[in-house]
């Protein structure tokens, strides 16, 4: 029974990716992709409120949703996939390196912010799928570009990236990005402060990290090993970095840290796993935080997968939340999203711990199998206690990533 669902599931995301991507127009001038099917892609674009936050239908192209949707261009059979995403992004690239990182043929949502470091993953990433694929010299130069706005806008005096604010993570209510610090009575200030867009940030550190090692193997790609290696090690001073001031002794983890306070942001939310998911932290200590927190139920195991915030945490719910209290929308406070286990188990399978791997994928898995059973479409996140479909119905994006789970098991 398990493989019939299964064989439903993959069945039902080859059907419903291909309703997710979209032909050129307006400011977009090649192939787009859309979190969700079967929606008119830019359709609110006269609003000044996205139709997420009323229904949950993603009408933007969004850019770690359109990169990972990328990587499954294999299973797609589509080569040109990521080239065709990566391009959108960089044909909207202003002056100073900024790419926007919500665009649509009409319009740019989420003004200010930039981009997520994953447009040199996705290329590199389809290039080891289609290895005929050409990079060109433009592409390294924009990608290069974009790269260069981190440095100069999202980087500190240590050397560590931060985020412009929690929506530029895309972990829209992170607590370990917007933990309150309560004011003094004494002090006529505000009583709290959101620390998000000053906080090292462990995920955007790995994603940097793993960005420059993408470029250096898009650099080699296209015949250029002088500047491959300028961001080989690049990325290697980064993750002497991550280890250097992210991890925590104490408790055996790596934290977000504040350099106003000097000390870590002691939650654990899943973006702490990054280092491990991404395979960059040392064997010991990699092993330790698997054992210790990610296959822990009393930390990041449940019946689903892995948590989005460790159940240990006292704030960890299966609630809905409002956006800025207009509209029920996503949570990123325990409920389980299926791209946080894809990584999770390609970083298993890095450390060499199959078995795990295949655990957690059957656990995400048969959610999803049972939600396409109960509701007939797929959804953003699920509650990690009961697998119940929680919000965005109609949602593919990184959900299609579940066929790699399936190859793996």
């Amino acid at each position: 029974m398990k493989v019939v669902l299964q064989e439903r599931l993959k069945s039902f995301l080859l059907d419903r990716a291909e309703g997710c991507i979209h032909a050129p127009f307006g400011q977009l001038a090649y192939r787009f992709v859309t979190p969700s099917y079967g929606i008119e892609p830019g359709a609110d674009d006269h609003t000044d409120e996205c139709n997420r936050t009323s229904i949950g239908h993603y009408m933007q192209m969004y850019d770690w949703d359109a990169c990972f949707f990328s990587q499954a261009s294999k299973y797609l059979n589509d080569k040109d996939l990521a080239s065709d995403i990566v391009r959108n992004f960089l044909t909207v690239k202003t002056f100073d390196g900024h790419v926007p990182r919500t665009v649509t043929p009409g319009k740019f949502w989420d003004l200010g912010d930039h981009c997520k470091p994953f447009l040199c993953q996705a290329l590199a990433h389809s290039c080891r799928n289609f290895p005929s694929m050409e990079v060109s010299a433009d592409t390294l130069d924009s990608l290069k570009h974009f790269l260069d706005y981190f440095e100069c806008r999202r980087r500190d005096k240590s050397g560590l990236f931060h985020w412009r604010n929690v929506l530029e993570s895309g972990v829209d209510n992170n607590l370990a990005l917007i933990f309150p610090s309560p004011a003094s009575k004494e002090e006529n200030v505000s009583h709290v402060d959101f620390p998000d867009g000053r906080l090292s940030a462990v995920d955007i550190n790995v994603y940097m990290t793993l960005e420059y090692k993408a470029f250096a193997e898009l650099c080699r790609h296209a015949g250029d090993a002088s500047l491959s290696d300028e961001y080989e090690k690049k990325a290697a001073q980064q993750t002497e970095l991550i280890e250097k001031f992210l991890w925590d002794e104490d408790s055996g983890i790596y934290f977000n840290r504040d350099p106003k306070l000097g000390r870590p942001v002691e939650i654990l939310s899943w973006t702490s796993l990054c280092p491990v998911m991404a395979g960059l932290a040392p064997v010991e200590r990699a092993m330790s935080v698997i054992e210790k927190y990610m296959l822990n139920s009393d930390h990041f195991l449940r019946p689903t997968g892995i948590a989005s915030l460790a159940h240990s945490d006292r704030l960890y719910n299966q609630a809905y939340r409002g956006l800025y209290g207009r509209a029920m929308v996503s949570n990123w406070q325990g409920p389980m999203w299926v791209l946080p286990n894809v990584l999770a188990v390609r970083g298993l399978l890095h450390y060499g711990l199959k078995d795990e791997a295949k655990d957690v994928s059957n656990r995400v898995l048969d959610t999803m199998t049972r939600a396409l059973d109960q509701i007939g479409t797929l959804t953003e996140n699920y509650d990690a206690e009961t697998g119940k479909p929680l919000w965005a119905p109609q949602f593919i994006s990184w959900n299609i990533l579940a066929l790699e789970l399936m190859e793996l098991i």
